[in-house]
């Protein structure tokens, strides 16, 4: 199917083709069949010759040299000299929270593209069945305070992060906030932030002459919703450092692996779903839960146009009423890491108020992983040290379909010129809670291989080549490692570079900077990470 689609578009727009269809249907059993391999990989060479060859005609919308560039909007966080080993006598734990709506109450104007699923016609919600939130923690040892929200959105880019931190820029220094790292639940089934799930037939036609003409491309993003979320996240920032109070921390996990799904080899997950659990000193305060876990917000598909918070809405749901925790989930490492719902019976009040069996089925979901999260027995104390630290790296874009949809205005990562083509501006993290536990800040949809070990063997893997670098949980002075994917960013998907196979075999490939990402971005996790340890 996938195959004789791309035929057709093909003769019409190599780009469109490559950049808006879902690529699943190609059996990859062949991967070991040299002959096969040899197609596949002359084929995506000819694939990207040619849309390389009709982005070079167009003129891009005014990016920077990269010689130019003046970075604004970043926090680096501490220094070496600043990170603790131990806690000091006077160190101790405060945490706020806060949440709020995103919505703005014009979602059903015509004027709101859902994200998930690319699709030619205007893809706008038609219904609204969950909020779409902001959920804030603000936490300090005494020291600085760090900020880690997470917002219900397919996904922002780093320049919509920087515009929310230019925007808190004089709170941050009157209060002492050494760093605001904000994520993104990667919902299917929301209003679109990142801006790829617009008019693809005007980005493709029309952004190219508004570029020679100086005028602003459009694409999925509402400039009113957007608006708003920069007003809201910075309001909840401010909210949650308000809230704060003193009291315990403690990390518990729990297995949930019948419950996650692996739908790429090398079958490599975090099997648990991780729980800080912050008790406040004051018992009239109710505790916080800032909980994880590496799970696609899929639940209600990829093409619909109804609103969704997915599973963590029901998740929160089950919290608040059975224990009355604050909640805030972060995606972990979930690289082509989906729900698992075989066992799950679909709720039937749900089923029968929206009439959707697998609406109903990801309440259930949700419901289920609350259940587990509340289950957990095997909390640990946590010291009172929070170091964190951050770097601003610049990523290749080698994939010329992204180079493409970025001149036509589907993406607004910050792209900058170089003598050799084009780079994005992005950043990555490292962070540590107490001395047992580290936190890698990852600013796109990480292959768990890559933090956790498990890489394809050359004999197993496409190219026939090895990953030769170590699972970073190695670098990370013995202490458990833990993924906040899609922070501070979305690039895409961060694969191995072993692991990448064709664009006509796969989904991930279309959606990331280039086959070499994974080995970049670890290279700059191990300098980031060998500073601290």
């Amino acid at each position: 199917m996938f195959k004789k689609a791309l035929a057709v578009i093909l003769s019409v727009s190599v780009l469109f083709a490559a950049f808006t269809l879902p690529a699943n249907a190609l059996s990859v059993s062949g991967f070991k069949d040299s002959i096969t391999n040899s197609f596949y990989t002359i084929a995506d060479k000819v694939i990207q010759l040619l849309v390389g060859g009709i982005s070079s005609l167009i003129k891009d919308p005014g990016w920077q040299n990269k010689e130019d560039y003046v970075s604004e909007g970043f926090l680096e966080g501490m220094s070496e000299d600043e990170f603790e080993d131990t806690a000091s006598d006077s160190a101790r734990w405060y945490v706020g929270y806060s949440s709020a709506s995103l919505l703005t109450g014009n979602e059903l104007d015509g004027n709101h593209y859902v994200g998930g699923s690319l699709s030619i016609t205007k893809k706008v919600a038609t219904a609204i069945y969950d909020d779409q939130k902001v959920r804030t923690v603000a936490m300090s040892d005494g020291r600085g305070i760090s900020i880690f929200a997470s917002l219900d959105t397919y996904g922002l880019v780093n320049t919509d992060i920087r515009e929310i931190r230019r925007r808190l820029a004089d709170y941050a220094s009157e209060n002492n906030i050494i760093s605001i790292n904000i994520s993104s639940l990667h919902q299917h089934s929301c209003i679109d932030t990142l801006g790829m799930n617009g008019d693809l037939l005007r980005a493709a036609f029309i952004a190219p002459i508004n570029n020679i003409l100086g005028i602003k491309n459009k694409n999925g993003k509402n400039e009113e919703f957007m608006e708003n979320l920069y007003v809201t996240v910075a309001q909840s920032v401010k909210d949650a450092v308000g809230d704060m109070a003193e009291g315990q921390l403690y990390f518990g996990t729990v297995d949930a692996s019948e419950y996650i799904k692996d739908k790429r080899d090398p079958q490599v997950f975090d099997s648990n779903l991780n729980r800080l659990r912050f008790v406040p000193n004051n018992s009239e305060k109710p505790e916080t839960w800032i909980c994880n876990g590496g799970i696609h917000c899929v639940g209600n598909g990829a093409a619909g146009t109804a609103v969704t918070g997915d599973y963590p809405y029901y998740i929160e749901k089950y919290i608040n009423e059975y224990e009355g925790a604050n909640f805030i989930f972060i995606q972990g490492a979930e690289c082509a890491i989906t729900m698992l719902s075989s066992t799950i019976t679909p709720d039937e009040v749900i089923e029968a108020q929206f009439g959707n069996q697998r609406y109903a089925t990801l309440a259930a979901y949700g419901t289920r992983l609350g259940e587990l999260l509340c289950s957990i027995d095997n909390d640990v104390y946590v010291e009172p040290i929070l170091n964190i630290a951050s770097k601003e790296i610049r990523l290749p874009i080698e994939n010329n379909i992204l180079v493409f949809a970025a001149k036509c205005g589907l993406l607004s990562h910050t792209v900058l010129k170089t003598d050799s083509g084009y780079e994005i501006v992005t950043e990555i993290s490292y962070a540590e809670f107490g001395e047992n536990l580290a936190v890698l800040l990852a600013p796109g949809e990480l292959a768990p291989e890559i933090p956790f070990g498990g890489a394809d063997t050359p004999e197993n893997s496409w190219s026939g080549a090895s990953w030769d670098y170590p699972p970073l949980n190695e670098r990370v002075s013995g202490r458990k490692l833990v993924v906040f994917g899609i922070t501070n960013d979305q690039i895409g998907y961060i694969l191995t570079d072993n692991n990448w196979h064709s664009i006509l075999t796969e989904n991930e490939e279309i959606n990331a900077c280039g086959r070499r990402v994974g080995s970049i971005i670890t290279e700059h996790y191990l300098e980031l990470c060998g500073r601290f340890n």
